[in-house]
């Protein structure tokens, strides 16, 4: 699991996942030279995008979130997660949960669809398919944990039966989380294809031949697309770019027509008159791991953890890093998000932190190791702001910065770490941060009976009751202080006036397959 966010917007729980928050139109220059102006004729039915990231793997069962926008034109999800966040019929014209209590689920597909290498869609094909991600070692195992059957029940209809409840599997099966996407029954069968071909049913396919791993990646139509008149560009390319700086270059010279970055292009983007969305959507701050105690014990008692909240200026330092794109929280949930609560737990309050501390015995303070990415820069400067404020009430922060890999593999060694991780439905981030075996992100594999509890009702539960435990889940999470969450911070798309995204505020971004040549 990367340590930090991709440059495209996915919801699975590799820390990150963006809500697409449209921003007003901005003027453009009228030259292409100048940046936003129209590409070259014939240009406009290519779509080149620029990428922080490459691929973990080719095969969507061993990737994260940061590979999501390398599976989209390849694979059709069951369920296809629309702009404006409603559900629509994709491979999968019905669903439906049978029963009550969330253990039993039905899936019923589309007619005569076929995969790019030829085969048919079946139920006997789609089941086959999400075996595949149950045995996988990517994030989407781990959603599918409490299923324990899939069986085709008929040619065109597929029943999952599950061992605990499981409220979000409609989700599940959508574009953001992998497990809808669809492989063909010959990448079921000799998976190490996926290395450097795709077996999907989407609107387009890898060129292999045009393809350089961790370098660019083409796309070229599948010939045997069920729905080819919604297929809007001739070729997709993504081509790697890992310094956002270099992106933005490329932007404007029209090498890229969209890339992701962050608030550190922004004004560029905007005096070369680039469109702009963003995403308030990735809690960023400090997680406080050890909460055992193991590594640093001040963090096996609460009230340090709860002290360490209780000293961070989140208006302050939001305010100063991120201007007007950053939203200050304490919570890992975002506002009109699952489990989001309204009132606050901490205050601004370093005379209540020494206190707290002065109880736990720790009238000084003491030292708390950190190891932190060294890419994005965001990283690092959020947890020297937060270094100032704990430096105040007599808490120091050994930082060490080390490259993303190897710090993300450094984890088990230090107290603390970075944070940023997407806000999800409140199910998911159970799975991905909290919950005793969640993936990740619960490195020392910290529990919570009540926690453990309050989780096992809300999967079971519907509707309004299933709402209010999410807020009490998310309450408890901040009451633990398991987490020191300073802010919501934004990541961006920037692109050429030649592309339209179609965001809708407050959703997450449209799949790259629904991206268009502006009109």
């Amino acid at each position: 699991m990367r340590t930090a966010p991709e440059a495209f917007p996915s919801p699975m729980i590799s820390r990150r996942r963006f809500t697409g928050l449209a921003l007003g139109g901005l003027a453009l220059a009228a030259s292409a030279a100048c940046g936003g102006g129209p590409d070259p004729q014939g240009a406009s039915r290519v779509l080149r995008i620029g990428q922080y990231w490459p691929p973990t793997s080719l095969d969507p069962a061993k990737a994260g979130g940061e590979s999501t926008l390398y599976f989209n034109p390849a694979y059709e999800p069951l369920i296809y997660r629309a702009p404006d966040g409603s559900y629509q019929p994709r491979l999968a014209t019905a669903w439906r949960y049978l029963g009550s209590g969330n253990q039993s689920f039905e899936l019923t597909l589309r007619e005569g669809v076929t995969f790019s290498d030829g085969a048919p869609v079946t139920a006997e094909a789609v089941a086959g398919s999400i075996g595949h991600f149950r045995k996988g070692a990517g994030q989407a195992a781990a959603f599918l944990a409490a299923v324990d059957k899939v069986e085709a029940t008929g040619p065109l209809t597929v029943r999952l039966g599950l061992s605990q409840p499981h409220p979000q599997l409609p989700a599940l099966f959508t574009q953001d989380f992998f497990v809808g996407n669809v492989l063909s029954p010959a990448a079921v069968a000799k998976p190490d294809e996926l290395a450097t071909q795709t077996f999907g049913a989407g609107p387009y396919v890898l060129v292999p031949g045009e393809t350089v791993a961790n370098d660019h990646y083409t796309y070229a139509p599948n010939p045997r697309y069920w729905n080819a008149r919604e297929r809007n560009y001739d070729r997709i390319t993504i081509k790697v770019l890992p310094n956002e700086n270099t992106g933005l270059a490329a932007l404007k010279t029209g090498q890229v027509d969209v890339i992701g970055g962050s608030y550190a292009i922004a004004d560029g983007a905007k005096a070369a008159g680039m469109k702009i969305v963003t995403s308030p959507n990735i809690v960023m701050g400090l997680q406080l791991n050890d909460r055992a105690g193991t590594l640093s014990p001040p963090l096996a008692d609460v009230r340090v953890r709860q002290a360490l909240n209780f000293a961070v200026d989140r208006e302050k330092i939001t305010k100063a890093l991120l201007g007007e794109y950053g939203i200050p929280t304490e919570q890992p949930a975002a506002p009109g998000e699952d489990g989001f609560n309204d009132k606050n737990f901490y205050t601004y309050d370093p005379a209540r932190a020494r206190q707290l501390l002065a109880e736990a015995g720790l009238p000084n303070g003491f030292s708390l190791p950190v190891i932190v990415g060294s890419t994005p820069a965001f990283f690092g400067d959020i947890v020297q702001a937060i270094a100032a404020n704990l430096h105040q009430v007599g808490v120091n922060l050994q930082i060490t910065s080390k490259e993303p890999a190897a710090a993300n593999a450094e984890i088990t060694k230090y107290p603390a770490s970075h944070m940023g991780w997407g806000a999800l439905p409140v199910y998911f981030m159970g799975r991905g941060l909290w919950l005793k075996d969640a993936i990740g992100m619960n490195p020392f594999h910290s529990s919570d009976p009540m926690l453990e509890d309050l989780d096992r009702q809300a999967a079971a539960a519907d509707g309004e009751v299933r709402a209010e435990l999410d807020r009490r889940i998310v309450r408890r999470v901040v009451e633990l202080g398991w987490f020191l969450p300073v802010c919501l911070s934004p990541l961006f798309l920037y692109y050429r006036n030649s592309v339209g995204i179609d965001a809708v505020r407050g959703k997450l971004f449209p799949s790259v397959t629904a991206w268009h040549p502006a009109t």
